[in-house]
């Protein structure tokens, strides 16, 4: 008996010290983001998945610790995180994600790994650039002569970054597409999938199984190029041109609701020294400091410096909703031909089945999201605005 009971006593410890469980200043947060911001304390925590091309302190990982961070407070179940290609590779993708999660204690959230080639297969791009004319020449489609396969993981070669080096933790077995159809089928209508990367992972997992979008609760993505010049190419930004065909499939597919944030609605948002400011000067947690004691700097440096913060926009648009300062119903269609300068280029019209993004509140988005990050109890006396005006920025 008192060696059972000792057993019982340690996994109590165990369970206790897990990241995903909730404590008193955990449900504290909870209920002050709750009256701050009207957050919905849902007695069952909406279900979500996040698909994405991570790399390290980047606009995915800001997007990740997001939804890491609402998921320790239990205002979302996030069930897992799912890598595609394109910013890098999906094997240094999961390592990255592994990577940060144990830095900030949530190694118990599993990653799982996907593809990096687009749903039509490898393009290419030398004889596509000479009809775009002009391609952004990084991320992993312009690497592919130098391919890692998912599986080399911890084996990246010339990609291997000695200050974070390979995480102690490995990915699942299962493949992207099975975890989401899996985990679609088991909790019908609840899953929302928040797709920030290239849609690839989650167009073959409609191809896979007919009914899966129709099971999701629906899905919201980071990407597109609505009423402005392209980002990546003339016409297109990033995500759209590394497989527009997966956006295609996504667009036309059985989706309860779909909700676009496209760039011409996420370049205010960025990481700048007001928000710096912002998290320094509030709570101490394992996600503000390791974005703080590795990032900070520069910003202190320079105060002009930014950097795109676009993919996070997606997990607040979802966490509260109120930061979206305009939206319109729109129906969406992206070129998918490979022999045109438009490619990966999206053409809108009115009276729609997509939400698209058109503006957000920059300073509500930020307290919110520094309010979450930092595990805020109280009303901050300070805000964004204040910071932005502090050190004489701009929004943009």
């Amino acid at each position: 008996m008192k060696k059972i009971s000792v057993i019982a006593i340690i996994v109590c410890i165990l369970l206790t010290g897990c990241g995903s469980t909730k404590t008193a200043a955990d449900r504290k947060t909870a209920e002050y983001l709750a009256s701050e911001y009207g957050i919905s304390l849902a007695e069952v925590p909406p279900k979500v998945i996040l698909d994405c091309d991570m790399t390290y302190l980047g606009d995915d990982a800001m997007c990740m610790c997001l939804l890491v961070q609402a998921d320790t407070l239990g205002l979302i179940d996030l069930l897992g995180i799912t890598i595609t290609g394109g910013n890098n590779f999906v094997a240094y993708g999961a390592n990255a994600a592994l990577n940060q999660l144990e830095r900030i204690g949530r190694e118990d959230i599993p990653v799982f790994m996907g593809t990096d080639i687009p749903v039509n297969g490898i393009r290419d791009l030398e004889k596509q650039a000479e009809i775009v004319g002009r391609i952004d020449r990084w991320g992993a489609m312009y690497h592919f002569d130098e391919y890692v396969e998912p599986a080399k993981y911890h084996d990246l070669g010339s990609l291997y970054e000695r200050k974070w080096g390979y995480s102690h933790t490995d990915p699942q077995e299962q493949i992207s597409v099975d975890f989401v159809i899996e985990q679609v089928n088991t909790y019908k209508g609840e899953v929302t999938i928040i797709s920030v990367g290239a849609a690839t992972n989650i167009a073959l997992a409609c191809q896979k199984d007919p009914s899966f979008a129709a099971n999701t609760a629906g899905i919201i993505y980071m990407g597109t190029i609505i009423d402005g010049y392209g980002t990546f190419t003339p016409y297109a930004d990033f995500n759209c041109f590394y497989d527009a065909e997966s956006f295609d499939i996504c667009f036309n597919s059985a989706f309860p609701s779909q909700t676009v944030i496209p760039h011409d609605a996420a370049k205010t948002a960025v990481l700048n020294k007001a928000v710096y400011d912002l998290m320094d000067a509030k709570d101490d947690t394992l996600i503000s400091k390791l974005w703080i004691e590795n990032e900070y700097s520069l910003y202190r440096r320079d105060i002009n410096y930014k950097r795109s913060c676009s993919d996070a926009i997606a997990a607040v648009v979802f966490l509260n909703p109120d930061i979206i300062h305009e939206d319109r119903m729109l129906s969406l269609e992206i070129n998918t031909d490979v022999n045109s300068p438009e490619y990966g280029h999206v053409t809108s019209w009115e009276n729609g089945n997509v939400k698209v993004v058109i503006a957000v509140d920059t300073g509500l988005y930020w307290d919110f999201a520094t309010d979450l990050i930092c595990h805020m109890e109280s009303k901050f006396e300070n805000n964004y605005w204040y910071y932005v005006e502090a050190n004489g920025l701009t929004q943009n």
